[in-house]
């Protein structure tokens, strides 16, 4: 599958769909040109739905981090909701969760950039409830 990036908004919040897997070549680039345009155009409260994310690689990864910080700078925040099991899987690997806001829904992670009180996504609950032990973990 090829990747794709959709686009729409929730109020004042840019939310960015990514389809398909995020890594090296095209896709990490079709994502950079996303959140550059973005930000440059002063949309700064971006929110990622990562329902469609099939795998990421260490590439799109790296992009995550760079995206979230280049919107932090910008006086926003980047938030991520509805992750895949993998998705959830590679944060715990990486030990990036607790360096990305992530959220269950889209309503938690509009809330949570504007301010308001939200219960942050948990990805090691998320992994017990499989009935698996958290990956790196023990």
């Amino acid at each position: 599958m090829s990747f794709r990036v959709t686009e729409r908004s929730n109020g004042d919040v840019l939310v960015l769909g990514l389809e398909g897997r995020l890594v090296i070549g095209d896709a990490v680039e079709e994502f950079r040109r996303k959140i550059d345009e973005a930000i440059k155009g002063g949309r700064t409260r971006v929110a990622l739905d990562l329902s469609g994310t099939e795998y990421i690689d260490s590439s799109g990864m790296g992009f995550l981090v760079v995206a979230h910080k280049v919107a932090r700078d910008a006086g926003g925040m980047l938030a991520m909701f509805n992750l895949t099991e993998r998705v959830v899987d590679l944060m715990l690997l990486t030990k990036l969760s607790g360096v990305f806001h992530l959220f269950s829904s889209e309503q938690d992670a509009v809330d949570a950039i504007h301010g308001k009180p939200v219960k942050p996504f948990d990805p090691v609950a998320f992994v017990q409830e499989r009935g698996e032990h958290a990956p790196g973990g023990e």
